[in-house]
């Protein structure tokens, strides 16, 4: 069972949604599970689904479905989440304490040092163990670890993204989630996935908003003499 050679990002993502949904369902005790089932868990297309699954080489029975315990370990393969990965995290506050305990660390992924430049927030303890150091000490944190850090998350105050990520970088790191408002810059070997978490509300409002407008009657304005005589069209709303 190899891995696919190249999966489209927007299939990615799904995929990662369909790893999810799988061990919600191994949770409850399910075995099999429909492609119509996993396509209105994960709101898609069931041709969609389908076709993600391809990548990974999953087939399901017809009639049957898709054995949960099997399409779990193909999508874990494909996405690099068959084994563990190490997680740097810069910012333990908050949002990146909210990271570790309710967004997915666990799932093939373990937090294995933490920092931050708030002297109140330093020196505090976290699950397993973890003790928060300076953010000022990333760098040499990481030298330290050698290359047992695969990536870097950085959940830190505006002010302190880019220090974080240039100490990131500094320290071997090359994949790093950003989680913050500030566009880094990064040289071009380095990977940045940015998450916007204020972006993305503004973009579920525009479709929501998309979704009113289309379920609404049309309403016609008529024209102005004003507007007639600048040659404007007249507006809908």
């Amino acid at each position: 069972m190899g891995r696919p050679t190249t999966i489209p990002r927007p299939a990615v993502s799904r995929l990662a949604t369909y790893l999810y949904i799988l061990r919600s369902f191994t949770a409850r005790g399910v075995v099999v599970a429909s492609s119509g089932e996993l396509a209105t868990a994960a709101g898609v297309n069931p041709s969609i689904l389908r076709k993600d699954l391809s990548y990974v080489g999953a087939v399901g029975v017809r009639g049957v479905g898709y054995d949960v315990s099997r399409l779990t370990a193909r999508i874990k393969l494909a996405l690099h989440t068959d084994s563990t990965n190490t997680v740097a995290l810069a910012g333990a506050g908050r949002l990146g304490r909210a990271l570790i305990s309710h967004t997915g660390f666990g799932r093939g992924f373990t937090v294995a040092v933490l920092f931050d430049s708030d002297p109140e927030v330093v020196g505090s303890g976290f699950a397993d163990d973890l003790v928060v150091a300076p953010l000022s000490e990333i760098e040499a944190t990481l030298e330290g670890l050698g290359s047992g850090i695969d990536f870097g998350v950085i959940a830190t105050a505006d002010d302190d993204a880019q220090t974080a990520c240039d100490a990131f970088v500094a320290g071997g790191i090359s994949r790093l989630l950003n989680v913050t408002p500030v566009h880094l810059s990064v040289d071009s070997d380095v990977v940045v996935r940015q998450v916007d978490l204020a972006l993305e509300l503004q973009v579920l409002g525009f479709q929501a908003y998309a979704v009113h407008r289309a379920d609404a009657p049309e309403r016609i304005v008529p024209t102005t003499e004003s507007n007639q005589a600048m040659g404007e069209e007249a507006v809908t709303a």
